[in-house]
């Protein structure tokens, strides 16, 4: 096998095709390729993007997808299905075109950007095996999702598939049945060409914008967002106001008297999400009306105004205790997200406030994606500040110098929209640190003191503003105000300790001031509470893991980094590092050399230097020339 262009991976397969497609073919051809091209645009490449999937080839009527997590894989076969079956329901029944789709999970075979080996091969025999608008799923893809989605999968057994010459153990789920128990909602039928692009770009940087944001909010206010049931307008050129009521936790412990574990954790939580300022939250004694009833979510939804309702249960196991908690739409009671939380019960207040932020700040990430696909939907000339915001953080992952110029024209955009609007003065100043540190610019010092000037003008129109005061924190570890630097980032912390962006910054600062331990802790948290980072944010942790001597925890991370964000252009080096001081000289040898197609004018020389530790600066630089650079 040749070292230039060919490589393996583990990868999540998708495979999928039309049924009956060539009956449809027969009857009408035009118009069977027109609806299929319709599909592919509409509905295909926005949810695979979503769902950091990459579509890797379509020949005829068949779709071959990739992925790195099979849990996103499920969820975007789910979504698939689902969107298919809302665009045919106004297509005559001989035009419906339904999808059959079959998931596996194996090695492949990368090739000049296709892909090849076992687990394609497999995919596409589940795939015939699959009913028209189901989903048919192997036992590896099954294990690694059984307790991370709530969709009622079906034992089929294990199956012989023709070239494969082992039985498969399958497991089938009819997408129908599951109207209940939704994963997210899917892109309905409409003209895509006003958002094609973007969608994809969200997808693709897999929908990550820094802090947390939903939900309808006024750009313009300041103050506590915790609000009370409302029917007020809170945004210019919104519908009505799109808030979140967190209903009070079910008691399902068999006592009474752990009745106040599960108030004090819904009072907790509701308290936690309202310091996320792009969140409105009802208050708490707006949701105990309906405390133990049994209320259609539609009924909470219209009474409270509520666009989103939180719900969840509290159950004592022995020593341990034991919470779920669901995400839903009011409108439909269609379960969005759910998760389960498991902690030792010793000091049970303290238990109680750790599940409190773990779950706040995990909502809050997810509630950021529900916000910019709400986003991507609308037509592009008709945004106020907030899409522009979110938009532009979409852009800005990318980690390219046209995605940071395109995301600083549209936060400049947003500052002259709504000048009192904090977040857009701080996301500008990102961008232009960012500039900065990729060697983007020519005036590198100027951008810093305008980074500087920025985040400042964001924290004097809102003191609460975490993403100024991330920034300053950048900012003065860039420019060797250490002390200062700390200072910035755990004022962040004050002000919303359930923020995983908070800790991705603070795990920066923490990383250059020389703190490795406390910057692994801090990395650890960011991605327990939002696994879909900024790349920035795993290139600090996986920096952190390689200086702690963990290459192996280092490789994963980063190579998960890589694949979705493919233009970052320093990952490559430091999974060449991580390679190198493993023993995988040809994986150090082959991640180097991409690196410097995406990055010829990488400086080994200069390459930490923002260190206050020299000595840090010399190790990583020593663990890169064992990668092969000088």
């Amino acid at each position: 096998m040749s070292d230039s262009g060919t490589n393996r991976r583990l990868a999540t397969i998708l495979f999928a095709d039309v049924a009956g497609y060539s009956r449809m073919m027969r009857a009408d051809e035009e118009q069977t390729l027109g609806d299929l091209r319709g599909h592919l645009a509409e509905l295909i490449v926005p949810i695979v993007g979503r769902s950091h999937g990459r579509i890797v080839k379509t020949v005829g009527d068949g779709i071959l997808v990739e992925f790195s997590s099979p849990v996103e894989a499920v969820r975007c076969a789910v979504d698939l299905q689902r969107g298919m079956a809302e665009r045919n329901a106004t297509v005559p029944e001989p035009r419906r075109q339904t999808f059959r789709i079959g998931l596996h999970l194996g090695d492949i075979i990368i090739t000049d950007d296709d892909v090849f080996g076992d687990a394609v091969n497999v995919a596409a025999r589940l795939e015939a095996l699959a009913e028209p608008g189901s989903i048919v799923i192997s036992d590896n893809v099954y294990e690694h999702v059984r307790d991370k989605v709530a969709l009622p999968f079906r034992d089929l057994g294990r199956r012989s598939v023709k070239n494969i010459d082992r039985p498969i153990h399958i497991f089938s789920l009819n997408v129908a049945e599951t109207a209940e128990l939704g994963t997210r909602p899917a892109i309905g039928r409409r003209s895509f060409s006003r958002y094609q692009t973007l969608a994809a770009v969200a997808g693709l940087t897999s929908l990550v914008a820094a802090t947390a944001g939903i939900i309808a909010f006024s750009v313009d206010r300041g103050g506590s967002h915790s609000i009370a049931a409302s029917t007020t307008d809170l945004r210019p050129n919104s519908d009505r106001a799109q808030s979140v009521a967190v209903l009070v936790f079910t008691n399902q412990s068999g006592d009474p008297g752990q009745e106040y574990f599960s108030d004090g954790l819904t009072e907790d939580i509701t308290t936690a999400l309202g310091r996320f300022k792009s969140l409105v939250i009802l208050d708490y004694g707006a949701v105990l009306p309906y405390k133990g009833k049994q209320v259609a979510p539609a009924e909470i939804g219209r009474v409270l105004n509520a666009r989103f309702l939180v719900g969840g249960s509290v159950r004592k196991i022995g020593d341990r205790i034991r919470v779920t908690v669901q995400l839903s739409d009011a409108a439909d009671g269609t379960q969005l997200w759910a998760d389960r939380y498991d902690d030792e019960l010793t000091d049970i207040f303290s238990v109680q406030d750790r599940i409190a932020r773990q779950i706040a700040g995990t909502l809050a990430s997810n509630l950021q994606t529900i916000a910019l696909q709400h986003s991507l939907r609308k037509p592009t000339d008709n945004l106020d500040a907030y899409d522009l915001v979110l938009r532009g953080r979409a852009v800005g992952a990318q980690g390219t110098r046209t995605g940071n110029r395109e995301a600083r024209e549209m936060f400049e955009r947003a500052t002259r929209l709504s000048p009192s609007y904090a977040d857009a003065y701080a996301e500008l100043a990102a961008a232009l640190l960012t500039r900065a540190e990729f060697g983007w610019s020519e005036f590198v010092q100027e951008d810093v003191d305008a980074a500087i000037k920025l985040a400042l003008k964001a924290v004097s129109v809102d003191e609460q503003c975490v993403r100024g005061h991330g920034v300053l924190a950048q900012a003065f570890v860039i420019q060797a105000i250490y002390d200062r630097g700390l200072a910035e980032s755990t004022r962040a912390l004050e002000i919303n300790p359930s923020d995983a962006k908070v800790y991705a910054t603070r795990t920066a600062v923490l990383l250059w001031t020389g703190r490795i331990d406390d910057a692994v802790v801090s990395g650890e948290i960011a991605n327990r509470l939002n696994a879909n980072q900024v790349p920035g944010a795993a290139f600090n942790l996986g920096m952190a893991y390689i200086l702690k001597g963990r290459y192996a925890d280092a490789i994963k991370l980063v190579e998960v980094a890589a694949v979705r964000y493919p233009a970052y252009p320093v990952l490559d080096f430091l999974l060449a590092a991580a390679y190198a001081e493993s023993g995988r000289a040809d994986d150090a040898k082959r991640a180097v050399e991409q690196g410097r197609r995406k990055n010829p004018y990488f400086d080994l020389t200069t390459f930490g230097s923002r260190f206050q530790d020299p000595a840090l600066k010399h190790q990583l630089q020593g663990s890169l020339r064992k990668a092969g650079l000088n």
